[in-house]
């Protein structure tokens, strides 16, 4: 994941470029996200406050006139984010040119997801402005236009190099709560918008307790989830975990505890091989074919360390990195 605790850019990449040498992620060593705000029509930037709104009142129809002439020509370069707002890829780039890996397969890079994305931004009554029809599509729409500029941006810094890229969205549990909205064909629609904008491997990340097989039918490639709190519900979902990896699909285990998901400090690379061996083993009791899933897998964190200290934050991507290498030699030797 992106999110990270350290403040030096270099730094934030050295530690990606150490432990993740094949996938390296684009690092994002702030919690700003300006970054996917540029070029919104009809925001409100309340710097006091530290609070974004939008606006739809009379006199801004135009910023939204504009917005969906440049979406509907496909004029990525109008939703071009600022290299000052994106330090860490360039400096990653920097970094790779002066000193190339030659283990380097993906580049990999997230975005904010909808729900998580909708319910931070208020529309002018102050409710969330994911459950305004409107707003709700502007910010598909942006997301989706800033995901596939990036990705343009990477290959153009990267070349030959293919990229992987994750939708985050935690959020996405209020779906299925008792203050959810809408029916999942809309949220369907509305993931697959955004995954359809790019060319590379795509993820969907969600962090909270889900129905994974909902997942399983986007269009995504990949499906991202806490596995160190969650993975023995991943059984549940054995019919469509089946044939999501039968269309080619495949699951990342997030089995490396972030804050909020267990304490790092009670673990180690050989306690965590172990709980991920008898999540995996559940999921085969329910008939999946275990070789087909161990090959269809990637081992994440369960999510962002942005609120951790530097130095749990560092343990994570360690141990991620060991339970990965100590799995490829007991199953691919």
């Amino acid at each position: 994941m992106a999110g990270m605790p350290r403040r030096s850019t270099e730094e934030a990449c050295q530690v990606m470029l150490r432990n993740f040498p094949e996938v390296p992620t684009v690092p994002q060593p702030t919690m700003s996200q300006r970054m996917w705000t540029e070029r919104t029509p009809c925001l409100k930037i309340d710097r006091e406050k530290r609070q974004l709104s939008f606006e739809l009142s009379s006199g801004r129809e135009s910023e939204l006139v504009k917005f969906y002439e440049k979406y509907l020509a496909q004029d990525l370069d109008y939703f071009a984010i600022s290299p000052e707002l994106d330090p860490t890829l360039y400096k990653l780039a920097e970094m790779l040119k002066e000193k190339p890996s030659p283990e380097l397969k993906l580049i990999h890079f997230t975005f904010p997801g909808l729900y998580s994305w909708g319910l931070s931004i208020k529309d002018e009554s102050g409710a969330p402005a994911l459950y305004n029809e409107t707003l709700r599509d502007v910010m598909a729409k942006v997301l989706a236009m800033k995901a596939k500029w990036r990705e343009r941006k990477i290959k153009e810094l990267f070349p030959g190099i293919q990229t992987m890229v994750t939708v985050g969205d935690g959020a996405l549990a209020v779906y299925s709560s008792a203050g959810g909205t809408g029916t999942w064909d809309e949220v369907k629609t509305d993931y697959n918008e955004m995954i359809a904008a790019v060319e590379g491997t795509t993820c969907i990340h969600c962090c909270a307790n889900f129905d994974w097989s909902l997942l399983m039918e986007t269009n995504t490639d990949i499906v991202n989830f806490d596995a160190y709190q969650y993975g023995s519900t991943m059984s549940l979902y054995a019919d469509a975990l089946k044939r999501f990896l039968g269309r080619g699909g495949m699951i990342a285990w997030g089995i490396v505890p972030t804050t909020g998901a267990g304490n790092i400090e009670d673990e180690n690379p050989s306690s965590l091989v172990e709980r991920l061996e008898q999540v995996i083993q559940s999921v085969v009791d329910r008939g999946i074919d275990k070789e087909i899933l161990l090959e269809s897998s990637f081992i994440t964190p369960t999510c962002d360390t942005n609120t951790m200290s530097v130095e749990l934050a560092d343990k994570v991507y360690n141990f991620t990195k060991e339970v990965s290498q100590r799995m490829r030699e007991k199953y691919f030797g």
